[in-house]
């Protein structure tokens, strides 16, 4: 459809939306640093700075298909990239903890409608092997590259000039704004049979729902790690905000390389390729947990992400194949909103079992988490063993996960 030159101008252009898809856990960098500025807070009030995104995502991810079937695909880019940009920024000029929230429940609204917007170009532009390697370069590869220059650039901005500082980071996506919104095509209408909202929400296979709880406790777990390892890394004395921001970002880096190679390895292992990405993710966390020093921290942050660079991609790919089209029915914004709910509810989860426990945050946090993703990897596993012994594959290209 589009000659080589083109086509490949095209594919910089979809993957380059996903750019700042993993900002919103920039404040994970500066974690120890806000906790410090707000005192009167209790730490699980002021984490929700890094969770809260993750609440607004849900609403428009939730409803995306029947956005994508209202709105065309530019103006929704370019209402995502403004509520990003703004919610992004206006924290700098605030010291009022909840109008700080409030941003960056704006800059959610964002996130929750460029992620599915990124997935769901690639699913009209592209198929098969091509559209597996651009989910994967996107929403692992290109959106960790944004996300180590937002968690390395907002935590040396913090420690060189301040907190607030950190969040001029967020005037940096500009020119994807630009660059997209003047050049991207519009992805060509089909002709659909318009699904009611009822039927979008309850009619989804029980793949698609399994997925979404699942990717729920996902979230909720590894946002652990996120919230907690720059606490850990600073109240221990191993390094400042750069080198916690430094250890998200190889967590983030662990991402991109998987995600570079991701439709390959799914084509390897197409039934259990999530659950060992989960497990993957859990033992680098484990391994965070056990080390005493902060290159073993690196170590285990790298080996953590290389499983999220497979689980988030592997997700939302098959989610994607599962979508109706033909009713205009999209599901990768239940696996978004998934990811957003989990987000939000993991400080308060972590709360709750470190009062049972009469633990503190820090380490015991990533016990927790990674006994818990090992759990989860153990549960998903035997669900698709199941679900696959009873029903053949029929995708031998890519059949369930």
């Amino acid at each position: 459809m589009f000659p080589t030159k083109s086509k490949n101008f095209l594919k910089f252009l979809i993957v380059i939306i996903a750019f700042q898809d993993v900002a919103a856990g920039v404040a994970g960098s500066i974690m120890a640093d806000l906790i410090e500025a707000f005192p009167d807070f209790a730490p699980s009030t002021v984490m929700l700075i890094a969770t809260i995104p993750g609440l607004f995502q849900i609403v428009p991810a939730l409803f995306y298909g029947k956005l994508s079937t209202k709105f065309t695909s530019r103006s929704l880019l370019f209402t995502g990239l403004v509520l990003f940009l703004v919610g992004g920024i206006m924290p700098f000029f605030l010291d009022n903890l909840f109008l700080i929230i409030v941003f960056r429940g704006i800059l959610g609204l964002g996130v929750g409608i460029t992620l599915p917007l990124s997935i769901d170009i690639i699913t009209r532009f592209f198929e098969g092997r091509e559209r597996d390697f651009l989910i994967g370069f996107g929403t692992s590869t290109i959106a960790c590259i944004g996300a180590i220059f937002f968690q390395l650039g907002g935590g040396m901005l913090a420690d060189s000039l301040g907190w607030q500082y950190g969040f001029l980071v967020y005037l940096f996506p500009i020119w994807i704004l630009a660059i997209t919104f003047l050049y991207l095509p519009e992805p060509e209408k089909k002709n659909t049979i318009q699904a009611s909202l009822k039927e979008t929400l309850f009619s989804a296979p029980k793949t698609v729902y399994g997925f979404t709880i699942g990717q729920i406790f996902f979230s909720m777990l590894v946002f652990g790690y996120v919230t907690n390892i720059s606490i850990i890394i600073q109240s221990e004395g191993l390094g400042n905000a750069t080198e916690a921001g430094l250890a998200i970002s190889l967590f983030t880096f662990g991402t991109l390389i998987v995600g570079m190679f991701f439709s390959k390895l799914r084509a390897l292992m197409p039934i259990q390729n999530v659950p060992i990405a989960v497990l993957l993710t859990g033992g680098g966390i484990f391994a965070c947990y056990l080390s005493s020093s902060l290159t073993m921290i690196f170590v285990g942050s790298f080996i953590g992400g290389m499983g999220l660079g497979l689980a988030l991609p592997g997700v939302l790919a098959r989610t994607s194949e599962l979508s109706n089209e033909q009713k205009g029915i999209s599901f990768v914004g239940f696996v978004v909103a998934a990811q957003g709910l989990g987000g939000l509810i993991s400080p308060f989860f972590y709360q709750t079992i470190l009062n049972i426990t009469g633990s503190e945050g820090g380490r015991p946090t990533l016990l927790f988490a990674s006994l818990g993703l090992a759990i989860l990897a153990i549960v998903w596993s035997i669900i698709l063993i199941t679900s696959n012994s009873k029903s053949p594959v029929k995708d031998t290209r890519a059949p369930a996960l």
